[in-house]
């Protein structure tokens, strides 16, 4: 994942706006969801892209984890999710944003992640937005 830095840091905190990478590589969504990257600025927002396991570089199980039918099991929303939540809680204060509201943001498969974040995770509001 990456990560755009508002520039005043050092005043209040904007929301981190979190991509929930769905079936592909990271790399695909950062070049084709504009959105985050016309508004952050002006929401003084941080961007988070998150990658999916199991896609791109990230194979919990090493580099046959998607072709090794007994850890598919761990490719799952509740999983997916749980890698989101750790990722936000560890991600926060690194960036020197530990009280960032977070908006998570997808399409498709990656919206319906976005909105599970909520639904799911009520401890993990404020906001989603497909």
């Amino acid at each position: 994942g990456g990560y755009w830095r508002r520039p005043n840091a050092g005043s209040a905190a904007g929301p981190i706006l979190f991509y929930c990478g769905n079936e592909a590589s990271v790399e695909l969504y950062v070049n084709a969801t504009g959105w985050m990257w016309e508004h952050a600025e002006e929401l003084g927002a941080l961007l988070v892209f998150a990658e999916h396991r199991y896609y791109g570089e990230t194979q919990p199980l090493g580099g046959s984890s998607a072709t090794n039918a007994s850890t598919l099991r761990w490719l799952t929303l509740e999983q997916a999710l749980a890698d989101y939540a750790t990722l936000i809680h560890r991600l926060k204060p690194s960036l020197g944003a530990p009280d960032a509201k977070v908006v998570a943001i997808g399409g498709s498969y990656g919206g319906t992640l976005a909105v599970a974040r909520c639904s799911l995770l009520p401890g993990n509001r404020p906001g989603s937005c497909t």
